[in-house]
C-alpha cells in the first residue's frame, strides 16, 4: 500500500497512456501532461475519448485562473470537496462553447454559438473525480468505493451535483447572450465610485459608467460612423432597465407614452428568446451620468435619433429606437455593448467587463437599500416571482411597478418617492417660449409622435430641459469642447436669448438656464421627499395647511410683480435708448464746440492785429476774449432720463452760442492797410438726430448757456496744439480708458503700455501705473483685477464695461492706500493722476536719495521698494555718514 502511495505518478501514467486502458489526457504525470490524446484505445467509443479531452481542457482551464499547474499532488487533494465545489462555482459562472480549447475560447475557424449542456459539464467533473481517485486512492471519501465501478462516485459528488445542475441552467437563462467567453470572471459596473486609482495603481477603482460615458462623448466626432451618443444611450438605457446586453435592439418608439400620474416615460422593455414583456419607467436624476433623458437628448442632438432619412424608413427603421442594433443577432447586439463599454475602460482590467456588468451592477446597486424586497427588484428585473407572491396584484403592464427599484438605483431614501423630471416651465413664460423654438434647431426630428401635438412631444422637451440642466456638468467633465456642448452652443447662436438680460452672451444666457432649471428640479426633489416623512416626523398639519396657503399666495404675489418687473425692463430699455442717443448728442456737440473754440483762437488772435497792420503787446493781456475750450459741456443725462420717463419723448438740447462780430481783416505784410472781405465765424452745424439746436418757434426759448468771453490758458493750448492737463483726471477713469484701447494686452506688466502721446504729464501716468504693478505683486485680488484690465476689449457690452470699471476702481482703491503707506499726508488726497503721480515721484526721490544713486538718473528708472526696505537703507546710510 505505500508503495502505491509513493509511486501514484508512475501507475498514473500506466493506466492513463492508453496501453492498459483510458487515459483523460495524454503526457506524463499528474493529469497535466501536454495536451489529450488523439487516437482510441481498444474497444473504447469515440464519445469516451472526446470526453476524456474535454475533461483533461477543462481542468486546466481551471487551474490556469488558479495560477496552479495542471498537475495535483495528493497534498492538496485532502480537501478534494473544496476543490469540486470551487470547480463547480467555475464551471457555473460561464459560458463553455463546444470544442473550447484550454482558454475556454471557441477554436479560430468556429463561429459557432452552441454551449456545452450542464449534463456534458456533469460528466467532465465526473472524470476529474477519478483522476483524483488515482492520484490519492486512500482518501477517506472515495477509498470504500469499488475500485472497478466506473460510476461509483463520492457522496459529496452526488450531493452537489442536482445544485450545480441548475446553477448552470440559470446563468444560462439569466445572461446567455450577455456573458464573455473566457477564464475572467465578469465584475459588475456601477454608476459612480468616487475613487481616485493612484496614478494606475488601481485602475479598476476608474470603471464605472461615468468615466465610460466621459470617454465615449470626448472621442464622439461629427464623422458619419461615429456612434458614440448612440452607445452611452443603450448602455445607460440597459443599466436603468438592469437588462440584458441583446435586449435594446427590441426598443420602439411606438410602445412608448408619457404617464402623466407617475410622471415617467414608459418604454415597455422585451426580453429575448420569449415573449414576456414589461413596462420600464424612466426617470431623470440630478448626475448627467444617471439621467436617460440627458442620454437620449445627447443621441438625438448629435446623431439625429429623432430623424430617420428616407433610406431608413424604407428599410423599417422608422420607429427603431437604435439603428445601431437593428437586425443584429442578440450576441451581436451584446458584442456591441461589451466593445463599447470596454472602450472606456483601462486596458489592464477591460477583460473583467462586459454588457453582463450592467446588469450585476444595477442589481447589487438596488438590492442596497434597506427597503429593498424581491417584488420590487423582479419588477425591474424580469425575474419570475415565486408562489408566496399572490398577495401582490401583478400587472406587467403597471409603469408604476418599477418606481420603487429605480428609486434605489438613483439614491433616493424612500423607494415610493413620487418622481420628479426636468422642465422648460423653469425659465418663466418669455425664455420658455424661446426654448420652443430653440428646440426645433437643436432635434432634427420627423418622427410623427415627436412632432407638436404627439403624445412624445413632451418627452422631447424634457430631453431638451436635461440637456440644458446638464450644460454645466458636461462642460465641467467632458471639457469646453466636447461635441454635445460645442453643437448645443453653436445652433443656440441666433435664437437665444435671456428675457430679463437680452444683452447677456449666448454661453452665459444657458447657462442660466441651466442654473434656472436645476434648481427647479433640485427643489421638487425637496418637496417629493417631504412627502415621505412619516407621519410623527412631520409637522402639525395644521402648520403644513397654513405654510401651502402662505406659499400659494406668495406665488401669486411674485407672478404679479414678475409683470411689473418686466414692464419696468422694458421702460429701463426705452431710457436706456434715450441716455445712448443723448450721450452720442452730447459727443456731437463737444466735437462741434472743440471746432468754435480753434476759430475762436484765431479771430483773437486776429483781433490782438493793430490797424497799422502789427500786433499788440503780447505782454498785454486782451480784456475781453472768447474761451469755449474749456468749456465741458456735460448732460445730466439722470435727469434727462428722469424728464423723458415724464414727458415720454426725448428732451431737446438748447444750447446757443453767441454770433462773432465781422471783423474787417488787415494785410499783415502790408504797412497800409487794405479792406477785405469780412470773414464771419461760421454758426454751428445743426444735428441730424431728432433733438434740434434751437427751439423752432412759437415756443419760448430755453435757458441759454452764455460763454464768459475771456482769453484762457486752454484756449491758447488749444491754438497751439499743446497737450490736456492732467490736474483733474481721475486715474481710476484712465486706467479703464487705456485698457478699453488695448494699451497693455501686449504688456506683462501695465507701466510699459502704449500710453498716447497726448499725455501732458506722461511721467505721472507711467508713476501711477508702477505703483499699481506693485502692488498686484502682493495682493492676488489686485493681480486678478489687473488680468480684467489688461484682457479689456474695444467693444463690450453694458456688462463687460460694468466690470472693467469696478475692477480700476478696485485697483486704484488698494493702490491709493499703498500710496498713503509710502507718503502719508495728514489732508484727505484724491486719486487724480497729477496728485498720486507727484507724491509717487516724491517716494521715488527719497529712495534715489537713500540708494545714493546719481543725480542725472530719471526718477521712471528708480524701481519702487516697501518703506521698510527704505528704512533700512536711509538707516544704513545714517550709520555710514556718522562712521566718516
Amino acid at each position: 500500500m505505500r508503495l502505491r502511495f509513493r509511486h501514484n505518478t508512475l501507475r498514473f501514467i500506466i493506466r492513463y497512456s492508453g496501453v492498459l486502458g483510458r487515459r483523460i489526457g495524454g503526457g506524463t504525470g499528474g493529469g497535466g501532461g501536454a495536451g489529450p490524446r488523439d487516437q482510441r484505445n481498444l474497444g473504447e467509443a469515440v464519445g469516451t475519448l472526446r470526453n476524456d479531452a474535454c475533461a483533461h481542457r477543462l481542468w486546466v482551464a481551471y487551474r490556469k485562473s488558479r495560477d496552479r499547474p495542471a498537475a495535483i499532488c495528493p497534498e492538496e487533494l485532502v480537501d478534494a470537496e473544496s476543490i469540486i465545489i470551487d470547480l463547480c462555482r467555475f464551471t457555473a459562472s460561464r459560458f463553455i462553447p463546444i470544442n473550447f480549447d484550454e482558454n475556454l475560447q471557441r477554436p479560430q475557424n468556429s463561429d459557432s454559438n452552441r454551449l456545452v449542456t450542464s449534463q456534458s459539464l456533469e460528466k467532465y467533473i465526473g472524470k476529474i473525480i477519478k483522476y483524483f481517485r488515482e492520484v490519492y486512492p486512500e482518501h477517506p471519501d472515495w477509498r470504500d468505493l469499488d475500485p472497478n465501478d466506473n460510476k461509483a462516485v463520492p457522496q459529496f459528488w452526488k450531493n452537489i451535483k442536482p445544485g450545480f445542475r441548475r446553477e448552470i441552467q440559470m446563468f444560462h437563462l439569466l445572461y446567455k447572450g450577455d456573458g464573455v467567453i473566457g477564464l475572467e470572471d465578469i465584475r459588475p459596473l456601477y454608476y459612480f465610485l468616487g475613487l481616485d486609482d493612484e496614478d494606475g495603481k488601481y485602475p479598476h477603482r476608474l470603471c464605472d459608467l461615468k468615466h465610460i460615458f466621459i470617454h465615449l462623448i470626448k472621442n464622439a466626432n461629427a464623422g458619419e460612423n461615429n456612434t458614440n451618443c448612440q452607445r452611452v444611450a443603450i448602455i445607460l438605457s440597459i443599466a436603468e432597465a438592469i437588462g440584458r446586453g441583446g435586449e435594446a435592439k427590441f426598443q420602439t418608439f411606438r410602445d412608448w407614452y408619457f404617464d402623466s400620474l407617475w410622471k415617467v416615460t414608459n418604454t415597455p422593455w422585451k426580453e429575448k428568446k420569449t415573449i414576456q414583456a414589461y413596462a420600464m419607467a424612466r426617470v431623470a436624476d440630478e448626475n448627467w451620468y444617471k439621467d436617460w433623458y440627458c442620454a437620449m437628448g445627447m443621441f438625438a442632438l448629435c446623431e439625429d435619433g429623432l430623424y430617420r432619412s428616407p433610406s431608413q424608413k424604407n428599410a423599417g427603421l422608422e420607429q427603431v429606437v437604435f439603428p445601431l442594433l437593428y437586425g443584429r443577432k442578440d450576441e451581436g447586439a451584446t458584442t456591441i455593448v461589451t466593445e463599447s463599454i470596454r472602450s472606456g475602460l483601462p486596458a489592464d482590467v477591460k477583460k473583467f467587463y462586459s454588457a453582463k456588468s450592467l446588469r450585476q451592477g444595477g442589481i447589487n446597486q438596488a438590492t442596497k437599500h434597506k427597503d429593498m424586497n424581491y417584488f420590487f427588484l423582479s419588477a425591474l428585473t424580469g425575474h419570475a416571482g415565486d408562489n408566496n407572491s399572490s398577495q401582490y396584484y401583478i400587472d406587467p403592464t403597471d409603469v408604476g411597478r418599477t418606481v420603487p427599484a429605480l428609486n434605489a438605483l438613483h439614491g433616493r431614501k424612500d423607494l415610493k418617492t413620487p418622481i420628479a423630471i426636468p422642465t422648460l416651465d423653469a425659465l418663466g413664460p418669455a425664455d420658455k417660449a424661446t426654448a420652443m423654438k430653440f428646440m426645433d434647431k437643436v432635434f432634427k426630428c420627423n418622427i410623427p409622435s415627436f412632432m407638436e401635438r404627439g403624445d412624445l412631444h413632451i418627452v422631447k422637451e424634457t430631453f431638451l430641459a436635461s440637456l440644458l440642466m446638464h450644460h454645466r456638468e458636461l462642460i465641467t467633465d467632458c471639457t469646453t469642447l466636447n461635441r454635445v456642448s460645442s453643437m448645443l452652443l453653436d445652433r443656440a447662436k441666433d435664437c437665444v436669448s435671456c428675457a430679463e438680460s437680452p444683452h447677456l452672451p449666448v454661453d452665459r444666457c444657458l447657462l442660466n438656464w441651466c442654473d434656472k432649471i436645476k434648481a427647479h428640479y433640485k427643489s421638487q426633489l425637496n418637496i417629493n421627499e417631504l412627502k415621505m416623512v412619516p407621519t410623527s416626523e412631520r409637522p402639525s398639519c395644521e402648520l403644513l395647511a397654513s405654510m401651502a396657503e402662505s406659499i400659494k399666495s406668495l406665488t401669486e404675489t411674485v407672478a404679479v410683480l414678475n409683470e411689473k418687473f418686466d414692464d419696468v425692463v422694458k421702460q429701463n430699455a426705452e431710457q436706456a435708448s434715450t441716455i445712448s442717443l443723448l450721450h452720442e448728442r452730447n459727443l456731437s456737440l463737444r466735437d462741434q464746440v472743440d471746432e468754435l473754440s480753434m476759430i475762436v483762437a484765431r479771430r483773437s488772435q486776429q483781433l490782438t492785429t493793430t490797424p497799422e497792420g502789427g500786433r499788440s503787446n503780447p505782454n498785454k493781456r486782451p480784456r475781453f476774449s472768447t474761451d469755449v475750450s474749456s468749456f465741458n459741456l456735460e448732460v445730466d443725462t439722470a435727469a434727462a432720463a428722469s424728464e423723458t420717463s415724464r414727458s415720454g419723448s426725448p428732451v431737446p438740447l438748447h444750447t446757443e452760442l453767441p454770433n462773432t462780430a465781422t471783423v474787417p481783416m488787415t494785410n499783415m505784410t502790408d504797412p497800409t492797410p487794405t479792406a477785405t472781405n469780412p470773414v464771419v465765424a461760421p454758426a454751428p452745424a445743426p444735428s441730424p438726430t431728432a433733438t434740434t439746436v434751437v427751439a423752432p418757434p412759437p415756443a419760448p426759448p430755453r435757458r441759454q448757456i452764455q460763454l464768459p468771453l475771456r482769453h484762457g490758458h486752454s484756449a491758447e493750448q488749444a491754438s497751439k496744439g499743446k497737450k490736456s492737463s492732467m490736474k483733474n483726471n481721475q486715474f481710476s477713469y484712465h486706467l479703464a480708458l487705456l485698457a478699453q484701447k488695448g494699451a497693455f494686452r501686449q504688456h506683462s506688466k501695465l507701466a510699459k503700455g502704449n500710453i498716447p502721446s497726448d499725455y501732458s504729464e506722461r511721467s505721472h501716468v507711467v508713476f501711477c501705473l508702477e505703483l499699481v504693478d506693485y502692488v498686484a505683486e502682493r495682493n492676488a485680488e489686485v493681480q486678478a483685477n489687473v488680468g480684467i484690465v489688461r484682457n479689456a476689449r474695444t467693444r463690450m457690452s453694458e456688462e463687460e464695461e460694468l466690470a472693467l470699471s469696478d475692477a480700476a476702481d478696485e485697483i486704484v482703491s488698494e493702490s491709493h492706500r499703498q500710496l498713503n503707506e509710502f507718503k502719508p499726508s495728514k489732508r484727505a488726497t484724491g486719486t487724480t493722476i497729477l496728485g498720486m503721480g507727484k507724491r509717487i515721484g516724491e517716494y521715488k526721490n527719497r529712495i534715489k536719495n537713500a540708494k545714493n544713486l546719481p543725480s542725472t538718473l530719471e526718477r521712471g528708472d528708480v524701481q519702487l521698494i516697501s518703506v521698510a526696505e527704505l528704512e533700512q537703507l536711509e538707516y544704513e546710510n545714517t550709520q555710514r555718514h556718522m562712521g566718516t
